[in-house]
């Protein structure tokens, strides 16, 4: 996501808008994994944190995804 953020800051809006995309959809995998990890092992929260983290990282990969699909870059 930093890298995203350097992107976009370096005049390549576009590509930091599908870093950041791809960067949430590597986010709302772990966050799966990691439900799964929290129902049988210690873990810092609970699954049902999990699952909250998941459904914001997921959304937040539709919204990139989305305005890099109509070429809406990072702080247009």
């Amino acid at each position: 996501m930093t890298v995203a953020l350097i992107a976009a800051r370096s005049e390549e809006r576009l590509l930091g808008t599908w870093i950041m995309a791809f960067s949430f959809a590597v986010a709302s995998l772990w966050s799966i994994m990691s439900i799964f990890w929290a129902q049988s092992n210690p873990s810092a929260l609970t699954p049902k944190l999990w699952i909250t983290m998941a459904s914001m990282a997921a959304a937040a990969t539709v919204y990139f995804g989305y305005m890099g699909l109509h070429g809406e870059g990072l702080g247009e």
